[in-house]
């Protein structure tokens, strides 16, 4: 039997090097990625973040709002199924939401909110502009309304009051449902925008 000759050596030694750093690092990812604690929120978390539904509607300006328009800051929808009375309990909700934050402005500014009411679909929506600028009331035509309800919650009957949280990077990350109140909204979304950012 020959023996190896020192290059071959060299070789086998680089190998057990590399196998054994893979394993290291691997291991370390794997703990890493343990000993990141998942942020406890009275929403329902979505872990791993979904991708957002395609959304293809228009603001209170008549301008397109679509996907890439929710890039690069944190967006809160609210569907609102069934705004016959006035005010309406889900845009309520949205607002008080919204003035929740006051407290934090640069939380508040951070959070772009949309408000889709079923209702008038068609109809030109209403400006929040004077209340604040990142309040925006969505509107499209039913195909394109239908297609977001069928990606979020099946479809317009089953429509709860619920606010859907989606991300910088347009992923969908929680959602509140009409039980949880707006303090306790606030107070999520900022622990769960502290610990994703």
């Amino acid at each position: 039997m020959r023996r190896p000759t020192s290059r071959q050596r060299r070789l086998v030694i680089l190998l057990l090097v590399l196998i054994t750093f893979s394993l290291a690092y691997y291991a370390g990812q794997g703990q890493k990625q343990r000993n990141q604690t998942v942020p406890e929120i009275s929403g329902v978390l979505i872990t791993p973040p979904l991708p957002a539904p395609s959304i293809n509607l228009y603001n209170q300006a008549g301008e397109p709002v679509s996907n890439s328009d929710l890039l690069g800051h944190w967006s809160l929808l609210m569907i609102d199924p069934a705004p016959e009375t006035a005010p309406s309990t889900a845009l309520t909700r949205l607002i008080q939401v919204h003035n929740r934050l006051a407290t934090d402005p640069e939380l508040q500014r951070k959070i772009a909110f949309y408000y889709l009411p079923l209702h008038g679909i068609g109809e030109a929506p209403v400006s929040f502009s004077r209340m604040s600028d990142n309040i925006h009331t969505l509107q499209g035509q039913a195909e394109m309304v239908n297609g977001l309800l069928d990606a979020l919650i099946g479809s317009a009957s089953e429509a709860q009051q619920t606010l859907y949280l989606i991300g910088p990077k347009t992923r969908l990350h929680a959602l509140f449902t009409r039980d949880v109140d707006a303090a306790t909204i606030a107070a999520d979304l900022n622990t769960l925008i502290d610990a994703v950012e």
